[in-house]
């Protein structure tokens, strides 16, 4: 069993990739691998477990490999304790026959020992400790007009940090633009045993005067974990010439005349209302006599 980090020296809240992995060469019957969290940080279990073939020192060994991400609550010094196994495996000849064919395995990979830096104290806040930071327009209009929405989508790569260290993607608003944001979308995934994740957000924007609109692009300020300094991500400012507005003319909502059957409107239309009447109870009348003349 080994163990290997991304980060021995990291900082506080700063997301640390943590592999462990068990290497076989014999046919496993059961077993188990352990990973104890330190004290003083958060150790959880991310994506599945990854199966593979490495060959060390001119063997084949079949590989487990299970990912975890280390997150560091405060500064100092930090033991991760090694990872167990525990298992069994089949035996030779011997044991197949004086006994059940079982062969008890363990293994453990050694304590790793971490020093967590501090959160720097020119860190820009909120403190987000990252290894890269990029944003980057995915729809970005030009023209627009008044009292309609156009759509504007920004994305965000973080090398570093999942989806919940990520502050929101926004736009200001103004006495010129109204902004309507949707929910971000949010893929993470894990490289180099850190999580990297991509998140997308699409937001309208409504002008509400026309001319020349100017609206503040995103900013994000971040930690350069690898560098020890301080960063700030931006995008360029959105530019859209709206045009103004176009007026239509309101439909008239009917009046309660305007419910009225037809024929109650004038008396000319209630006699031929009172005419149709007539003809469909001589036809009644017919219909009745014809019945009583079969029966």
């Amino acid at each position: 069993v080994e163990t290997s980090i991304d980060a021995t020296q990291p900082y506080v809240q700063q997301a640390v990739g943590v592999v462990v992995r068990l290497h076989y060469a014999v046919p496993l019957l059961s077993g188990q691998l352990d990973q104890d969290p330190p004290a003083h940080a958060s150790l959880q279990r991310v994506g599945e477990d990854v199966t593979y073939q490495r060959e060390i020192g001119g063997r084949r060994y079949n590989v487990v490999e299970r990912r975890f991400l280390l997150v560091p609550e405060r500064s100092g010094p930090l033991v991760l304790p090694g990872a167990r196994f525990n298992g069994q495996a089949a035996g030779g000849f011997f044991d197949q026959v004086f006994d059940d064919g079982r062969k008890p395995l363990s293994a453990a990979s050694a304590n790793t020992r971490l020093q967590v830096r501090p959160i720097p104290a020119d860190a820009p806040q909120p403190w987000l400790p990252l290894h890269d930071l990029r944003l980057r327009y995915l729809q970005a209009p030009t023209r627009g007009r008044v009292g309609e929405a156009v759509t504007v989508e920004v994305e965000v790569q973080a090398d570093g940090a999942n989806a919940a260290q990520l502050p929101a993607l926004e736009l200001p608003a103004s006495a010129s633009v109204q902004v309507f944001a949707d929910p971000p979308q949010s893929d993470e995934q894990l490289a180099d045993g850190r999580p990297r994740t991509t998140l997308r957000r699409r937001i309208a924007l409504v002008p509400l005067q026309a001319g020349a609109l100017a609206i503040e692009g995103p900013r994000i300020a971040w930690w350069d974990a690898q560098a020890g300094v301080a960063r700030t991500a931006s995008l360029p400012p959105l530019r859209l010439q709206v045009a103004p507005g176009t007026d239509t003319a309101a439909t008239p909502v009917p009046g309660p005349a305007s419910s009225t059957p037809d024929a109650l409107r004038s008396p000319r239309n209630a006699g031929g209302a009172m005419r149709g009447w007539w003809g469909i109870s001589v036809v009644l009348v017919v219909l009745l006599e014809a019945v009583a003349w079969w029966a």
